[in-house]
């Protein structure tokens, strides 16, 4: 339950091994290429530096890259093509691909696989296109009026010529407004349904050919494109398209048997062909992107501390002519942050999507998602506890599973936690103690006279708990990356929490819970107030740097006092808030309340169980929402403002990219 441990790992190889040692990178799925903090190795003077002792006679490589990707590229427009006409989409297959499967068989087998299916699947393909064209056409054909001329004998004039095709409804006007002009004639032969366009005939003199296009040209005009051997009266014409659609189809069948002739065999070969070329794509990418000198080449890359001796053991399986060296992320300046990695059980790994969203924890964080998991089941469970309604979350959960394990996950968390507050307060279906006297409870309904101002209290000592941990992850997380500043005298530092916890103090002795006199807990306001205002001098003071305020000091001052407003007012809506965990405790016993009265309000038992079972779909569905929308609301506002930055990124391992 934490954020995965990096090391940087610099590895300096032969270009002899390159192509073996990226392949076998690539596959492991275990590194996370370093490209922005390549200063950290001086890697040009280590080139040069390995460089001076190869051997005088050894030759550099020189390779053509974009030959090689123009290459590539068209691999996998003949694979994509070959799938295309089998009715497949070549997938990744990396277990029958790597050093036991080269690039040159995989060139040998596409050859193989286009002699002995690639004309019939450019038939194939050839014939779906020309299926799909004149199955518009067919369409539009059918719209064509019978009763107009035969398109035949229109081709047989001498002196002139015609076209047929459609305009919208305000080209059409646009020819009426000047028909005095147009050197054609314009008829209407057809109406195409749910459509602004319709068929038109336009006949016209050929001496007036190249006039009529350009006006055709203007009007936006969009040709029928009849098919040569398709020409005979409209009645006929989509019967004749029906027959020539129906004679390619018993082609394309034809052609289908000897393509899909051992599809299992040629489908394994072509996923195979995919893949090696994909990983030769993926090498040919990072090639690019590291740095090479003649003989040999530099890769940065980030490695889980736990992967990395596997790593090494798999790069001397290859060869013995590569360096290896290695640094912990402790032993990096904190500038360099290292990609995360969330690491969490089973438990809680569905809440990373939940921190996710608001961003991704940096590699010195603490890792949020465990305390948001628990405080967050915590919240749901009280704001929601109903043993019923929780099951079937929970049943929801473990059917949307399959579909999605992050939000089947969530949903089966949450389901149980109201579940476990359902028997705390003895809720069935919003039927309690009242009405099911064998119903279990601990605590009772939240309605209840002696529990109302109990609710309310605990959800702010709920509050008042969580926000104690919050402040103290927030500074943890500030001393790590060493911010003294934000971490002693912020307000989201010591300073801060002590202001805080100095206001929880002054409200429990304004209500004399604890005999407190109230000028203590102010005093300590007022002074962690102050030194909040003066954290930056202060910071300054403790570390030894000058000046002890940095610009304007009216400035600095002015726009303290604003902060520490603020901060006031940011103490009071946090403790305030937590409130609210109480208050739809209340609001879900409440609303279910309001439909049992309306179904006492009849005598008919049908009427009754419709009335309860709206009430429960009610509250499943919208009260549901809303109370997962708080929790995230409590999460994201009052709690991960005071110690998650969510500015991480994410660790990407290098891989082949279906």
């Amino acid at each position: 339950m934490a954020i995965e441990k990096m090391v940087l790992l610099n590895l300096v190889g032969s270009l002899d091994d390159e192509h073996a040692i990226l392949e076998e990178l690539v596959l492991s799925e275990n590194i996370h290429l370093n490209l922005e903090h390549n200063d950290v190795y001086d890697n040009h003077y280590m080139v040069h530096q390995y460089e001076s002792m190869m051997p005088q006679d050894a030759f550099p490589i020189i390779e053509n890259y974009a030959q090689m990707e123009a290459e590539y590229h068209g691999m996998l427009e003949a694979v994509e093509a070959i799938g295309k006409g089998m009715g497949i989409t070549p997938k990744i297959d990396k277990v029958n691909v790597g050093r036991k499967y080269l690039l040159k068989e995989a060139k040998e087998d596409l050859l193989q696989l286009k002699s002995e299916i690639g004309e019939p699947i450019t038939r194939i393909n050839e014939n779906k296109e020309l299926i799909n064209k004149l199955t518009v056409f067919r369409k539009k054909a059918a719209c064509i009026k019978s009763q107009w001329c035969n398109f035949k004998d229109l081709y047989e004039l001498n002196y002139f010529d015609f076209q047929i095709g459609m305009l919208s409804y305000d080209n059409k006007i646009q020819i009426k407004k000047n028909y005095e002009n147009i050197s054609a004639i314009v008829l209407k032969v057809g109406d195409i349904p749910d459509s602004r366009e319709d068929i038109y005939l336009i006949v016209y003199p050929k001496q007036f050919k190249d006039e009529t296009k350009r006006l055709l040209k203007s009007l936006n005009w969009v040709d029928l494109g009849i098919p040569d051997d398709l020409i005979d009266m409209p009645g006929n014409l989509v019967a004749a398209t029906d027959d020539k659609i129906d004679k390619i189809h018993k082609e394309v069948a034809e052609l289908e048997k000897i393509v899909l002739t051992n599809l299992e065999k040629k489908t394994f070969i072509l996923n195979k062909i995919y893949t090696r070329v994909k990983l030769e794509q993926k090498i040919l990418s990072i090639k690019e992107e590291i740095v090479h000198g003649n003989n040999l080449f530099v890769l940065n890359a980030w490695v889980a501390k736990k992967d990395r001796r596997r790593i090494e053991e798999k790069i001397g399986d290859i060869t013995d002519k590569f360096v290896v060296i290695v640094k912990d992320a402790s032993e990096l300046d904190k500038k360099i942050i290292p990609p995360t990695q969330l690491k969490n059980n089973c438990i809680f790994k569905p809440f990373e999507t939940i921190v996710k969203l608001y961003g991704l924890p940096s590699y010195y964080e603490i890792d949020p998602t465990p305390f948001l998991g628990i405080t967050f089941m915590l919240m749901f469970g009280i704001m929601f506890g109903d043993i019923g309604q929780g099951l079937v979350y929970f049943l929801a959960g473990v059917m949307l599973y399959k579909k999605s394990e992050v939000a089947g996950g969530v949903l089966t968390r949450l389901g149980l936690s109201s579940i476990v507050f359902g028997f705390v307060y003895g809720s069935l279906f919003g039927l309690e103690h009242e009405q099911l006297p064998w119903l279990p409870h601990i605590v009772g309904s939240p309605l209840s006279t002696v529990n109302i101002m109990p609710v309310l209290i605990a959800g702010v000592v709920f509050g008042i708990a969580v926000l104690s941990v919050s402040y103290i992850i927030g500074i943890i997380n500030a001393l790590r990356r060493g911010d003294i500043e934000a971490g002693v005298f912020g307000k989201n530092g010591i300073a801060g929490y002590i202001f805080f916890m100095g206001f929880v103090g002054t409200l429990v002795s304004l209500v004399q819970i604890i005999q407190v006199p109230i000028w203590v807990p102010l005093g300590i306001m007022v002074l962690m107030l102050g030194v909040m205002i003066l954290r930056e001098p202060l910071t300054n003071m403790v570390t030894g740097n000058r000046p002890y305020i940095h610009g304007e000091v009216s400035s600095y001052f002015i726009e303290s006092a604003f902060e520490g407003v603020e901060t006031i007012l940011g103490a009071l809506s946090n403790g305030i808030s937590f409130i609210r965990v109480g208050a739809f405790a209340l609001n879900h016993a409440g609303l279910f309340m309001a439909f049992l009265v309306m179904s006492e309000m009849t005598d008919s038992l049908l009427l009754k169980i419709i009335i309860l079972l709206l009430g429960n779909i009610l509250i499943l569905t919208l009260e549901g929402l809303v109370v997962f929308i708080q929790g995230l609301r409590l999460q994201y506002y009052e709690m991960f403002s005071k110690y998650f930055s969510g500015d991480g990124h994410a660790y990407a391992p290098i891989k082949i990219e279906q």
